[in-house]
């Protein structure tokens, strides 16, 4: 047997929902990643209808890149996390994120800025899926980071809503401008918390 379990060695507790749920730490990094969620659902869904134009290949091409792009965020992403703090990683894909939304009006207007687009908010949104399963290894440990990132995952729940909400915009205001904003705004939101909580975020050793 290669590596046999050493039976001296503890296997470590699972966490009670009352160790994760109530700390600062979760609800801080529930709220920043329901932002994030939402800003990559309303932007996926969406993509379509964000270009006024009707250039079909532009469209599918977006989808496209929105796609590679996401991949891509994943790794770049995650390799910058090793690099710095839990929390200003955090903040660094909110703001990124917020920027490339409120900057929406002056980029989506031809079918390239239509995929710039769909490239930055793919890429951002990518680093949802790394920053925020290893800011709760970083703080939980490990051995707890299914647990807590299960709990963190039920973010998805309100955000999956972000679509549906954007479309209602439209569907009044003929765009999706007055929807990104709102969004962006949201993530600003979460990146302030971030920054006023920066010492909660880059504590270590929750529950543990």
């Amino acid at each position: 047997m290669v590596n046999p379990e050493d039976p001296d060695q503890k296997k470590p507790l699972p966490l009670q929902t009352a160790d994760i749920l109530p700390e600062p730490n979760f609800r801080i990094l529930c709220f920043a990643m329901f932002t994030g969620l939402a800003a990559g659902f309303a932007v996926n869904a969406n993509l379509k209808g964000l270009f006024p134009g009707q250039d079909v290949e532009a469209w599918i091409l977006a989808v496209s890149l929105f796609a590679v792009a996401n991949a891509a965020g994943r790794i770049t992403w995650g390799i910058l996390f090793d690099r710095i703090r839990s929390a200003t990683a955090v903040q660094a894909n909110l703001l990124c994120q917020a920027a490339v939304l409120i900057a929406g009006f002056w980029i989506l207007t031809s079918p390239t800025g239509l995929q710039v687009f769909a490239v930055l908010t793919g890429f951002n949104y990518g680093g949802v899926l790394v920053v925020y399963v290893s800011s709760a290894a970083r703080s939980w440990g490990k051995e707890h980071v299914g647990q807590v990132y299960g709990w963190l995952f039920s973010a998805n729940i309100p955000a999956s809503v972000s679509p549906i909400l954007a479309g209602m915009v439209y569907d009044y205001s003929g765009d999706f401008t007055a929807a990104l904003w709102v969004v962006g705004g949201l993530l600003v939101a979460a990146a302030g918390v971030v920054f006023l909580r920066v010492e909660v975020l880059n504590g270590e050793g929750v529950g543990t």
